[in-house]
């Protein structure tokens, strides 16, 4: 007899199975109908790269650190594509990110801090020390790791500031960022 007296809803799971389907059905077409969504099925398109004014961000972070910061003047097929700033050992330190003309990609990030706390800022535990390069009168020193997921990381002392360089490049790219990096002015912070 108390049965008799609930909402009809109520009765069984069959009619809350029933409302459950009628309020997505509800939520996809109100949420279809805004357009601000779209389902595309398949692999994704390799759409052209996003630049990025990376030379005026550097010339801001001139402006916010108290090392000298340089924007390394890239060949053509090189595309900035991204510039941030990231904290090492405290300080601030710029980063900027190329797609390298092979659809690699590189990162380069500067700091004031010395090479070990730079080096342990950047996840340097993970990596052991493989080799050294020279690359037009410094040394380079380069760090890998078994871990496929682990990245290379070269590693400059230049004097006034330590380059960090990572991604996902070949060799001669990584050689050709740092080279652009040692030969670059420092950004005037006036």
């Amino acid at each position: 007899m108390a049965n008799d007296k609930k909402p009809r809803i109520f009765q069984d799971g069959r009619d809350m199975a029933i409302n459950a389907v009628l309020i997505v059905v509800l939520m996809l077409v109100a949420v279809g109908a805004t357009g601000l969504c779209s389902f595309n099925p398949g692999a994704p398109e390799q759409g052209p790269v996003q630049e990025v004014d990376a030379e005026s961000f550097v010339d801001l972070e001139a402006r916010a650190v108290d090392f000298p910061v340089r924007y390394p003047q890239m060949p053509e097929g090189w595309i900035t594509n991204s510039a941030r700033r990231t904290v090492i050992a405290g300080g601030p330190a710029p980063v900027i990110g190329w797609v390298t003309p092979d659809r690699g990609y590189l990162q380069l990030t500067q700091t004031g801090a010395d090479k070990d706390t730079a080096l342990d800022s950047a996840g340097g535990d993970t990596r052991i020390h493989e080799r050294t390069e020279r690359i037009d009168d410094a040394d380079v020193d380069v760090y890998t790791s078994d871990d496929r997921d682990v990245r290379d990381l070269w590693v400059v002392d230049a004097g006034d500031v330590r380059f960090l360089v990572t991604g996902a490049g070949s060799e001669d790219e990584f050689k050709e960022l740092i080279a652009a990096a040692l030969e670059a002015t420092p950004v005037d912070p006036n």
